[in-house]
């Protein structure tokens, strides 16, 4: 499968950031969702982020969130321009290709820097950044996810998942068949349903807390030793 977000490159419209190919699901969907749920087409997608066609490891989430207090601090029109190269699979910072670990990052939107604060602090900010990746279920921004109602998605000509998601599955496969790590901090059934292949995969970890999914020792168990001695290995 074609990445999709090249050609969406081509031509954005600031005014509703979406595949071209998506934009009927997505409004149809805005028009019934509740603020919480709202999706935020002025936003840039953010499918995915790090070296996502090498990693060794893989952390699967639901969707970007949006949160008013990064949105003051300005952070979606300062990383604009970063998450149209990413989408592209171009680094914005060839050293560092999971950015949200840079100094500057996190001063608009810690959370990733402490979430893998743990294993930062036991093998160091590059394994890490070189070697972990991210990739969405859903990649538009909204502030809590839900899913798509299938009503909605046959009416648009869609049977369950939409092309974006159907690309980011692609890559999770290829993971697999790298045999990288994956970490599913949330949402395990909703990902072993779109992508068949994980549920007896057996590099797949997920966190003890729901709530909380910082990648520690206590939280992930037995995972957390295998990512530090795969980290340590430093194989990017």
């Amino acid at each position: 499968m074609i990445n999709p977000w090249i050609e969406f490159c081509k031509s954005l419209d600031d005014t509703n950031l979406v595949l071209n190919e998506e934009k009927n699901v997505i409004e149809e969907f805005n028009k019934v969702a509740s603020e919480e749920f709202k999706i935020h087409t002025e936003i840039m997608p953010a499918p995915f982020m790090g070296n996502v066609h090498n990693a060794s490891i893989v952390i699967l989430m639901l969707n970007p969130g949006y949160d008013p207090e990064e949105e003051e601090r300005g952070y979606y029109s300062e990383y604009k321009h970063f998450w149209k190269n990413e989408i592209q699979h171009i680094p914005s910072i060839p050293h560092l290709p999971l950015f949200c670990l840079d100094e500057k990052y996190c001063e608009y939107s810690p959370y990733w820097n402490e979430k893998l604060k743990p294993i930062i602090s036991a093998v160091g900010k590059d394994k890490v950044a070189k070697n972990i990746c991210k990739i969405q279920f859903f990649p538009y921004h909204s502030k809590k996810y839900k899913p798509i109602p299938k009503k909605i998605l046959k009416s648009k000509n869609f049977e369950e998942y939409l092309p974006s998601q159907e690309y980011n599955f692609q890559l999770v496969r290829e993971a697999i068949h790298r045999n990288a790590i994956i970490v599913i901090p949330r949402a395990v059934k909703i990902w072993e349903k779109a992508i068949p292949e994980l549920k007896n995969y057996q590099q797949k970890y997920s966190t003890n807390s729901y709530g909380n999914i910082i990648l520690s020792e206590k939280n992930l168990g037995n995972g957390y030793s295998v990512i530090i001695e795969n980290l340590n290995q430093d194989k990017i």
